[in-house]
């Protein structure tokens, strides 16, 4: 499916502006201000405007500003996993052995409600639409305001059996943030060589960011659990980005090696939740009763200079 970026909503509160393109998949395109000393300043990485002009393919999303992961997150082995009526196949990822971050952003959203510094986006799932067999709905409110970005979002089990669910968000940061990252998880579930998560130890001196160091200018992906819903980035010149996020303890950290973005994921279960929930029981995944929500919220402050 080929995914249009336009039209794009734009909010504004004070020095913040956040651009919004609903039929993309509910996608955040840009989050941005002007610093102190006029300098424009891009919290998220902003889409290109090659893409904002042509819009993209839903399974070759661009690495920019921010997308809801509905109805899960990351990886399912084999795209396969263990649904209340049997084994359901989802779609492989082109290139991949396995589905890969959901149905939603692949998918165009609506916009609901409008005002200067607030908007609501709603997808309607339609049962057995790539491949996803239950009917569910998912909203996200977006709200901006002098010192940030608050995200909202809530999915709701709109099928008459129960579904298995996860949620979360998938911001790509731009990588003059690297310079120091700060937070606290309790352990990583490590990746093994296609991406997939495998049974948690204990976090590492490498892996433990505690206390604030520099991302490494290598690929690296990583899954935590048990995180405090906390993060913290800083460039080099000052600027600093806040995470603060609720029902979301999982966190994925990933860079693709010294390029433009990293991204700091907070999500609720892990990768494969789908098929490790069947031996563990923290791994975050959910089943959903027939007309039962899952909420989460993910805000995001910003300082033009380093508190």
């Amino acid at each position: 499916m080929h995914l249009s970026v336009t039209p794009e909503t734009t909010l504004r509160c004070a020095a913040l502006a956040v651009t919004l393109a609903p039929a993309a998949g509910g996608r955040i395109t840009s989050l941005s201000s002007v610093g102190t000393a006029g300098e424009p300043i891009d919290w998220l990485v902003p889409l290109a405007d090659t893409v904002r002009a042509t819009g993209f393919e839903s399974t070759q999303w661009p690495k920019a500003g921010c997308y809801p992961l509905v109805p899960f997150s990351n990886r399912i082995r084999d795209g396969r996993l263990a649904g209340p009526q049997g084994r359901v196949q989802m779609p492989l990822h082109p290139g991949e052995r396995h589905a890969l971050h959901g149905v939603s952003q692949q998918r165009p959203w609506s916009l609901e409600q409008h005002a200067a510094d607030r908007a609501t986006m709603t997808y309607v799932h339609v049962a057995g639409d790539h491949g996803w067999p239950w009917a569910f709905r998912a909203e996200q409110l977006v709200e901006l305001d002098a010192a940030g970005l608050s995200l909202s979002l809530r999915v709701s089990n709109e099928d008459s059996e129960p579904m298995p669910s996860g949620c979360g968000f998938h911001p790509y940061v731009p990588a003059r943030f690297a310079h120091s990252l700060q937070f606290e998880a309790c352990g990583v579930w490590p990746a093994d060589s296609e991406f997939l998560a495998s049974t948690p130890v204990p976090t590492g001196a490498a892996d433990d960011y505690a206390s604030a160091k520099a991302l490494p200018e290598v690929e690296c992906t990583r899954y935590y659990g048990a995180w405090n819903g906390q993060a913290r980035m800083v460039a080099a010149d000052g600027p600093a980005i806040e995470l603060q996020a609720t029902a979301l303890q999982h966190l994925v950290l990933h860079r693709p090696g010294p390029a433009a973005y990293f991204c700091v994921e907070p999500v609720s279960h892990v990768a494969d939740a789908a098929n490790l929930a069947a031996a563990r029981a923290d791994t975050g995944w959910r089943v959903l009763a027939p007309g039962e929500a899952m909420e989460c919220s993910l805000r995001l402050s910003v300082f033009s200079h380093s508190k």
